[in-house]
């Protein structure tokens, strides 16, 4: 019983001292990494402004408007490595990582037109 009682006071006191930040915490909750998108856009700059200009917008050879695009983190993450209609696929030139900064930057590119 005193055992128990010691276990008891043990975990009173953690949870007294537990560093304010994590009381009242979800632990489901969830971070994503901040991504640097400073290296997509060098990379956006480097492949792709031919065709989707500066901007995003300038749609050469059926370039879609990325400023106003609607698809989702996957299909944008596919389309960048496989390519799509005149669009060159990027995944034997890009690294995965690469290619997810170009994704980033591209989101970025449609949250600057709102």
């Amino acid at each position: 019983m005193f055992v128990n009682l010691k276990i008891s006071l043990c975990l009173v006191i953690a949870v007294l001292i537990m560093p304010s930040g994590l009381l009242g915490r979800e632990f489901t909750e969830t971070h994503k990494p901040v991504m640097d998108t400073t290296s997509g856009r060098k990379i956006f700059e480097t492949n792709c402004v031919r065709c989707h200009g500066n901007d995003g917008t300038k749609g050469k050879w059926g370039a879609k408007n990325l400023k106003k695009t609607i698809l989702t983190d996957t299909e944008l993450q596919r389309i960048i490595s496989n390519g799509k209609r005149v669009m060159p696929a990027w995944k034997n030139a890009l690294t995965d990582k690469e290619i997810e900064s170009v994704k980033e930057y591209i989101k970025i590119l449609g949250n600057n037109s709102k």
